[in-house]
């Protein structure tokens, strides 16, 4: 097989690049947009009536309440009637929506590098009633 000539064409790449290089502003600087730094929260979760089961967990801001409420039946089993509040358990503090996340709730955290930032979320439930056993087994960790 013969091998192709390859063509040289050192001067349409030098004008493209100088194309873009050149502006009709000497002093323009280009924007550098920096990356969003993700913020974190540390959650210092606690049952209502129960202090044995109290627990911190650290999550980004971006964080969604299902995801906190997958967390707490992962940790108790099968639950009803889940309420969820930020600082005070009362129904003006309660988390109701779903798919808000935490930083739209007014939980605000920090960089992984800073201080750490405690928010406190109290919670109660009752437990899902069932009258067989195998219902009742969870996960063995």
């Amino acid at each position: 097989m013969v091998k192709k000539k390859s063509k040289k064409s050192t001067s349409n790449a030098s004008e493209s690049t100088s194309a873009v290089n050149a502006h009709v502003d000497p002093e323009y600087v280009p924007l550098s947009i920096p990356d969003e730094a993700e913020d974190y929260v540390t959650l210092d979760l606690r049952l209502l009536n129960w202090s044995y089961l109290n627990f911190k967990w650290k999550v980004k801001t971006s964080t969604r309440l299902f995801a906190l409420k997958n967390e707490l039946e992962k940790r108790h089993g099968q639950v009803t009637n889940l309420k969820i509040c930020k600082d005070h358990f009362a129904e003006a503090n309660e988390l109701t929506d779903d798919m808000m996340t935490l930083r739209e709730y007014g939980i605000d955290g920090a960089p992984s590098f800073e201080k750490e930032i405690v928010c406190l979320i109290y919670y109660d439930f009752k437990p899902k009633q069932h009258d067989n056993p195998l219902l009742l087994a969870t996960e063995q960790y």
